[in-house]
C-alpha cells in the first residue's frame, strides 16, 4: 500500500515538473501573444475610426440612400448604415489578422491557417459591397441619361427604355459582386451576355424603327439650321414669320399669333419661302 502511495506521488510530483517546464517554456510565447491580441485591438479600433471618417468625408451613406440598397437592409432586419458595416467588416479583418499572428506566435498552425482564410474573405465581402452601391448609383444615373435623351428625341416608351437599362447594368453589377466573392460564374455569365446582346439587339432595331421620324427631323433640321438664319422671314404653307431659333428637331418661328413651333421634316414635305428685302427664294 505504501509503495503504490510512493508511486502515485512520484507520477504527480513528475507531471507537476513537466507541466511548470511547460509553463515556463510557453510563458513567453503567451505573453507575447497577449501583447499582440491588444496591440492588434488597438490598431483595429483605430482602423475602424479611420474608416468611419474616410467614409463620411466621401459621403457614402448619402450615396446609399439614393439606391435601394439602405431599403433592401432594413427589409432584412439589418438596421446599421453601409458605414457602420464596412467599419465593422474592417474592426473584425484587423482582430482576424492579429487572431492569426498570435496563433503563429504559439505555434498554433492549423488555427492560424483557418482564421487566415477567413480574413482573406474579408476584404472581397468590402469589395463586392462597394461594387453593389457603386454599380446601383451607375445603372440609375445612366437610366436617368437614357430617359432624358431619348424624351428629348420625341421617341415614346423613354421609361421603359431607362428601365431596360437600369436592369441590364444592375445584371452586370450583381454579378461582378458574386464573382468578386470569388464564385466562378463565368458559365452564367456567357449566357447572361448572349441573351442580354439578343435582348439588345431586338430593341435596338425597335429603337431604330421607332426612332425614324424623330432621327428625320434631326437631320432635316441641321441642314436648315445651314439655310435659314435667326430673323429670316419665312413662308411655310399658311404659316409665316420670323426665325426665333432652332431646338433639336423643330424649326421655332415667331408670328403674328404668336411662336409657332413646326417639326423639321415639314420643311421637306411641302415648299417654303424665304422672303427679302429684295423680293422672294
Amino acid at each position: 500500500m505504501e509503495d503504490i502511495i510512493h508511486r502515485t506521488k512520484q507520477m504527480l510530483s513528475e507531471g507537476i515538473a513537466r507541466a511548470s517546464e511547460q509553463i515556463v517554456d510557453i510563458l513567453p510565447e503567451a505573453v507575447f501573444a497577449v501583447i499582440i491580441v491588444i496591440i492588434g485591438w488597438l490598431g483595429a479600433s483605430i482602423l475602424t475610426m479611420i474608416c468611419k471618417r474616410v467614409l463620411n468625408f466621401f459621403a457614402i451613406d448619402k450615396l446609399v440612400g439614393k439606391t435601394p440598397l439602405d431599403r433592401i437592409l432594413k427589409n432584412i432586419g439589418f438596421h446599421k448604415s453601409i458605414t457602420e458595416i464596412i467599419a465593422m467588416l474592417v474592426f473584425w479583418m484587423t482582430i482576424l489578422f492579429t487572431l492569426v499572428f498570435a496563433s503563429e506566435a504559439l505555434h498554433l498552425q492549423q488555427i492560424s491557417d483557418a482564421l487566415a482564410a477567413v480574413t482573406r474573405y474579408i476584404p472581397q465581402v468590402i469589395a463586392a459591397l462597394l461594387i453593389i452601391v457603386f454599380g446601383m448609383l451607375l445603372a440609375r444615373f445612366l437610366q436617368m441619361l437614357s430617359e432624358q435623351t431619348i424624351s428629348r428625341m420625341e421617341i415614346a416608351y423613354d421609361k421603359t427604355i431607362g428601365k431596360v437599362v437600369h436592369i441590364v447594368v444592375m445584371v452586370f453589377v450583381i454579378l461582378a459582386a458574386i464573382e468578386q466573392l470569388g464564385l466562378d460564374l463565368s458559365f452564367i455569365t456567357t449566357n447572361v451576355v448572349i441573351v442580354l446582346s439578343a435582348v439588345l439587339l431586338v430593341a435596338g432595331i425597335g429603337l431604330v424603327i421607332s426612332a425614324r421620324a424623330a432621327l428625320e427631323n434631326m437631320l432635316i433640321c441641321q441642314h436648315l439650321k445651314q439655310r435659314l438664319a435667326i430673323g429670316d422671314d419665312v413662308e411655310l404653307g399658311e404659316v409665316r414669320g420670323e426665325v426665333a431659333g432652332f431646338s433639336l428637331s423643330e424649326v421655332i418661328l415667331t408670328t403674328s399669333a404668336g411662336e409657332v413651333v413646326i417639326p423639321a421634316a415639314q420643311f421637306s414635305k411641302q415648299p417654303y419661302t424665304k422672303h427679302t428685302t429684295n423680293g422672294a427664294k
